[in-house]
């Protein structure tokens, strides 16, 4: 009896065995980030499949410039905010459990940080922000610090200040608006003038900052690409995936949002003085500093900061000279140069952790890269070959059909029209492909239209609602661009821009000032070296270089 006791006594001394370590598959926000980001990826591809799209409850708010038009749009899009709202919500909420966070914290803290973005879409929405490219972003990151410099955050609300899971959920979604067919749409010319700029800007600016200015060499890397590939979504991946802090991400945007300003007034004025007036040719007996409205669009193109404000730049070319300056910029700038993030991000990962964290680490062998490696870099990717698949898979037997009454609208151009093709003469070349249905009063083109062929049937227009009406043929045309990019991809970035507001709202409500004064001004003229390179080469390439190419566009 007494050594049974004894044995029942040492069972119940023993030491309890230690818990099972949990997988890091659901314990890190790298990998949160990467179900979350595919998981949306999933949904809008599923929807789009089954013949829909979940564009009604992916929305921000519509450009306004009256108060009254807001309360407007929040009544239109209460129910969408709402479902975007709950969506992350739910899903941040329960990995919040699943990592060890208080969720009792997180969730008042989450929905503060929701309210406080949307009015900060609201705030980007409106028309005198919009004409200073002043994009959300910004405006998250200047009114966060401004917030948190006047009062500090309590300590319960840092729970749902995830800066870097919200930053790491954009990127992967960035993942899925390139795809890399854009490389093969952009064309050998256009990818190697793109490779050429961004290599060259990156090492300048790069050098500059770790060199001359002896700054921190993940920051020179996220100020390199803010300036080589583009700007502000350059500078968040990149980041990301070398772990830069947070103040380097908030000072690069910052600097890369000044430049963007300034190129775009400055462009804006250039080109034009260099542009002949319309119908007078660019030849040898022209000023050394002629160029066609092509190599103009290309130039933007190449040493533009944003999107948004060089779209501007070409639409106002475009006026005048026709959309040739609007086809080699979109080829140039969002096709040709921002391919380049995912490149980037991927080779900035690998170095920095095998190189720049050498110090935490004795040796750096297989396992320490594994186990730096930002995982959330591999959901960037996948994101994007599981599109460039996709994008891949378009049908051969598409066919493009617009209403001859409508309304064409790109980033550069919003025109209605109503065109009348009755007595229209289709060019004997294409007469296999486009028809007219005078009893639906539709146009179609069978095929993708490029833009030779949009070229060939415009000049058989004998009235601007023609032109226009054609030009909404040609982008239906194109599946990728009417059908997955408006329907499935479009979407997903504008939940992409949410979780970048969500991240640089929190940015700025943790950073002070006095932080990003300790950097002084060494930034900004660092990346200033870069544009100094840039934008001198952009013009060589442009109109020495490649200028037979980008003049042949129309």
């Amino acid at each position: 009896m007494a050594g049974q006791r004894d044995k029942q006594l040492s069972k119940k001394r023993r030491p309890a065995s230690p818990p099972k370590p949990r997988s890091p598959l659901l314990t890190t926000e790298d990998y949160w980030a990467v179900w979350l980001g595919l998981g949306v990826i999933a949904l809008a591809m599923g929807v789009f499949w089954a013949g829909s799209t979940i564009k009604p409850f992916a929305v921000t708010p519509g450009s306004w410039s009256k108060i009254s038009a807001i309360g407007q749009d929040l009544v239109q899009h209460l129910g969408a905010y709402a479902v975007i709202c709950l969506g992350f919500g739910i899903v941040f909420s329960i990995s919040m459990w699943a990592m060890g966070r208080s969720v009792r914290e997180f969730v008042p803290g989450y929905f503060i940080v929701f309210l406080g973005s949307l009015a900060i879409f609201y705030l980007a929405a409106w028309k005198i922000m919009q004409t200073w490219h002043l994009g959300a972003p910004l405006l998250a990151l200047i009114i966060g610090m401004i917030i948190g410099n006047i009062k500090k955050m309590p300590k319960w609300f840092h729970t749902a200040m995830r800066t870097e899971y919200y930053i790491k959920t954009g990127i992967v979604l960035l993942g899925a608006t390139l795809p890399l067919t854009l490389i093969f749409e952009a064309g050998g010319i256009a990818f190697l003038q793109a490779t050429i700029v961004s290599i060259g800007t990156w090492m300048t600016i790069f050098l500059a900052a770790t060199r001359i200015f002896k700054l921190d060499r993940r920051f020179g890397a996220v100020l390199g690409t803010g300036g080589a590939v583009c700007g502000v979504s350059g500078s968040i991946a990149i980041g990301g995936a070398v772990r830069a802090d947070k103040d380097h991400i908030s000072i690069a945007i910052g600097v890369v949002s000044v430049w963007a300003i300034v190129m775009v007034l400055t462009l804006a004025i250039v080109t034009k003085f260099m542009i002949p007036p319309p119908g007078v040719p660019v030849t040898d007996a022209s000023p050394w500093y002629a160029i066609t409205p092509g190599e103009a669009g290309a130039w933007v193109g190449t040493s533009e900061y944003a999107d948004a404000a060089g779209f501007a730049v070409v639409a106002e070319i475009a006026t005048e000279y026709g959309d040739a300056p609007i086809h080699t910029f979109t080829l140039m700038k969002v096709i040709g140069r921002d391919i380049w993030i995912g490149i980037w991000a991927f080779i900035l990962a690998i170095i920095s952790c095998t190189f720049w964290e050498r110090d935490k680490s004795a040796t750096v062998g297989t396992r320490v890269i594994w186990d730096r490696f930002p995982k959330f870099v591999l959901g960037f990717f996948g994101a994007c070959i599981i599109m460039s698949i996709i994008a891949g898979l378009a049908p051969h037997d598409h066919v493009g059909k617009t209403a001859v009454k409508g309304t064409f609208k790109s980033k550069a151009q919003k025109q209605t029209f109503d065109a009348d093709f009755s007595d229209y003469q289709v060019p004997e070349q294409l007469a296999h492909k486009f028809a007219y249905d005078p009893e639906a009063l539709v146009i179609t083109f069978k095929g993708k239209m490029s833009l030779d062929e949009l070229s060939l049937l415009t000049s058989k227009a004998t009235t601007s609602d023609q032109a226009w009406a054609l030009k909404n043929l040609h982008y239906k045309s194109d599946w990728f661009k009417s059908e997955l990019y408006s329907r499935a991809i479009s979407p997903i970035k504008t939940l992409r821009s949410w979780a970048f507001v969500f991240c640089f709202l929190c940015i700025g409500l943790s950073t002070r000032f006095k932080d990003l004064l300790t950097f002084g001004m060494k930034p900004f003229w660092a990346f200033t070296i870069g544009v100094i390179v840039n934008v001198p080469l952009g013009f060589i390439l442009s109109t020495v270089v490649f200028s037979n190419y980008w003049q042949a566009i129309k």
